[in-house]
């Protein structure tokens, strides 16, 4: 085959996109794939990741325990009334486990999070503050009026917030906050 017979058989860019364009996008399979897949499925399966696991499971015992101490604590004062003194130790036992489990969880958030740039670091750290000052006004609330069945809602709101904000690891890239 000459030179000029395999340039006459070429096409050029242009009309081969016009062709690959025009091609039909959809091919049915010639036969039912399904039961290979699941074969391969079943005879390979997944390993576990133990490591991710390791790393969620202070944040999943500690999200437990608040929704157990929250779930008591909406029990109670749900409940048959009871005097000031046994809400008020309820409550107060409710902000010691709350601190037990946030206390840690800032000491990992500082560790986790140390390489940011101190900006960054002092912007979450006021973010804190002003979660921490909300936190404040609302359990003195909490204390003058017990019987509030929404500000403790809401004091409950600030402590999944503030305990959000130290789960989250602000070093990796995210496309949501």
């Amino acid at each position: 085959m000459s030179k000029s017979d395999r340039s006459e058989n070429l096409i050029s860019d242009f009309e081969l996109a016009q062709l690959v364009r025009d091609l039909n996008r959809e091919k049915m399979p010639e036969r039912d794939l399904w039961a290979g897949i699941q074969r391969n499925i079943l005879d390979h399966p997944q390993k576990a990741r133990g490591h991710d696991q390791q790393i969620w499971m202070p944040y999943a015992v500690a999200a437990s325990l608040l929704i157990a101490v929250a779930s008591l604590m909406l029990n109670l004062f749900q409940g048959q009334p009871t005097s000031f003194q046994t809400q008020t130790a309820g409550f107060d036992q409710m902000q010691q486990e709350f601190v037990q489990i946030r206390n840690p969880m800032v000491e990992e958030f500082n560790r986790v999070n140390g390489r940011l740039d101190d900006k960054t670091m002092t912007v979450l750290h006021e973010n804190l503050d002003i979660l921490a000052q909300a936190r404040a006004g609302l359990e003195q609330q909490v204390r003058d009026n017990p019987e509030n069945q929404r500000l403790l809602e809401l004091l409950l709101k600030i402590h999944e917030q503030e305990l959000e904000l130290l789960r989250r690891d602000y070093t990796r890239p995210s496309t949501t906050l």
